[in-house]
């Protein structure tokens, strides 16, 4: 990959007439509810760099019926990480439980509170419609008011029918900034309608509801300039498999960030979701002729670029630059 000395804040006030605010993520969210995996992901992290973002999970990927402990688990994980690696270093994020589980209300207190270094984001699971993520997120502030800090971002996981017919108006909100695919349960919601292949590849990506689904997140994130997440890989002894569910959920779904459920599956989706050396190669070749032009009308091995396919290139470095590249 050649290095470039583009200036790309730069470029983005050329190329886009009004403010360009997007979110860039991680291009990979790892989940762990457990101490020993959260470490295990902490030293993948310190190997490869801060290119994907840990997921401390109270939720599903938690013991069941330690609510308060898993919960006190998640804050002083919080406080530990800050104290070893800095105020700096982006904190990993806390998974909740869903807004009507009473557990939620228990959480709350014990993650968000004064002392407790504030979680990157939260990402809330299992809402029925919008209003439960309107009233997660009322809760949140509420409790951020309290503790005197600022309310973090919210992720939220779609896999209900409800959530899903209000996809659209959950990306527009201002608070949220990623949006996740919860393929399990979105798949259990339709009663064995949907066979259990659609659970796996290549099932998960011929499905036409399960299709659909994954379509609509992706269409209302790219809408609000948010970042759609894709599901998990099941299968956890052939890490290689996350790779190839990765590459497809990007090339054929536009999802630029992905779910990890096993720590051999993280650097397998970082190298697929990022741009290839070759993708940059060219990028910082159609860029750079074009900074020549003044932006102008250009070709390269008989192709035209114009500033529609400027700002194309654009995205892509961005991409390799601020996702973890």
């Amino acid at each position: 990959m050649k290095k470039h000395n583009l200036d790309l804040a730069n470029i983005s006030t050329i190329l886009y007439s009004e403010d360009h605010a997007q979110v860039n993520l991680p291009v990979c969210d790892h989940y762990t509810g457990r101490p020993k995996y959260f470490e295990k992901a902490l030293q993948i992290r310190a190997e490869i760099g801060a290119c994907f973002d840990i997921t401390l999970d109270l939720e599903d990927g938690a013991v069941v019926g330690h609510v308060t402990e898993i919960a006190t688990w998640a804050a002083q994980s919080l406080v530990d990480f800050s104290a070893r690696y800095g105020g700096e270093t982006r904190r990993p994020g806390v998974r909740l439980h869903p807004v009507q589980d009473p557990a939620f209300e228990q959480e709350l207190p014990i993650v968000l509170r004064e002392g407790v270094p504030l979680p990157a984001y939260l990402m809330l699971p299992k809402p029925e419609n919008f209003d439960d993520v309107k009233l997660a997120i009322g809760r949140i502030r509420e409790q951020c008011a309290k503790a005197g800090v600022e309310a973090p971002p919210m992720h939220v996981l779609i896999e209900t029918h409800g959530a899903l017919a209000a996809v659209h108006q959950i990306a527009g909100l201002e608070e949220v900034e990623s949006l996740s695919f919860g393929i399990m349960d979105f798949i259990s919601s339709h009663r064995s309608a949907i066979p259990k292949t659609a659970l796996n590849s290549p099932g998960q990506f011929e499905n036409p509801l399960v299709r659909r689904a994954k379509l609509e997140i992706s269409a209302a994130c790219h809408r609000f300039g948010k970042v759609p997440s894709h599901n998990v890989t099941r299968n956890i002894r052939q890490p290689e498999m996350a790779a190839e569910d990765a590459t497809r959920a990007k090339r054929d779904f536009g999802f630029t960030r992905m779910w990890s459920i096993h720590p051999d599956q993280i650097v397998h989706i970082v190298s697929a979701m990022l741009p290839t050396d070759s993708e940059v190669d060219e990028a910082v070749l159609v860029l750079t002729e074009a900074q020549k032009a003044e932006w102008g009308p250009i070709q390269i091995k008989g192709e035209l670029h114009d500033r529609a396919s400027y700002r194309y290139f654009f995205e892509v470095l961005n991409a390799r630059s601020n996702r973890g590249g």
